[in-house]
Parts: C-alpha cells; structure tokens; sequence
C-alpha cells in the first residue's frame, strides 16, 4: 500500500511531506503537529502553493478566534462532521 492512500482511495494529489514543502510554510506543519499529533492533509496539500496555505490558515484561525461559537461547541461540530464524513478527528 502507498504511503498516501487510504484504504483503497488514492489522493488525485499526493499530499507534501514537511521536507518537501517550502519553507515557509513548514510552520504550518509544526503548528498542526503540536495541536494534532500530525500534519493535517489539508496543510499538506495546500503547502503546494505557500501564499494559499498561509491565507488559508489565517482564515481558520480568524474564524476560530471570533467567538461567535463557543470553543467546547465548536470542538463538538469538528468531531461529529468528521464522523459523519468517515474522517478520522
């Protein structure tokens, strides 16, 4: 089995390792390590284009901080979306 499949899913883009994203994104890939236990595959994918995955995740964190659901909630959605997409949280 590849490295990057999942089951039987193949990605259409295979997601960047840390070392092979460019450098100023790897950032990304340490903030996800720490809050997630490893990079998200979305950081992985975005790191393709550096400009989108640092806008990207300012947006998330924009959307997180603005406090219009509280932070237990929010958590809450997270894993029940996750859940019902099949996707591991």
């Amino acid at each position: 089995m590849s490295p990057h499949s999942h089951g039987d899913c193949m990605p259409r883009i295979p997601p960047l390792d840390r070392d092979a994203a460019a450098p100023e994104v790897r950032v990304l890939f340490d903030q996800d390590a720490e809050a997630y236990g490893e990079a998200l595959n979305t950081t992985r994918i975005a790191a393709y284009r550096p400009g989108i995955a640092l806008a990207a995740k300012e947006l998330g964190r924009a959307v997180a901080n603005a406090g219009l659901i509280a932070a237990q909630l929010r958590l809450l959605i997270n894993v029940h979306v996750a859940r019902l997409v099949g996707c591991p949280f």
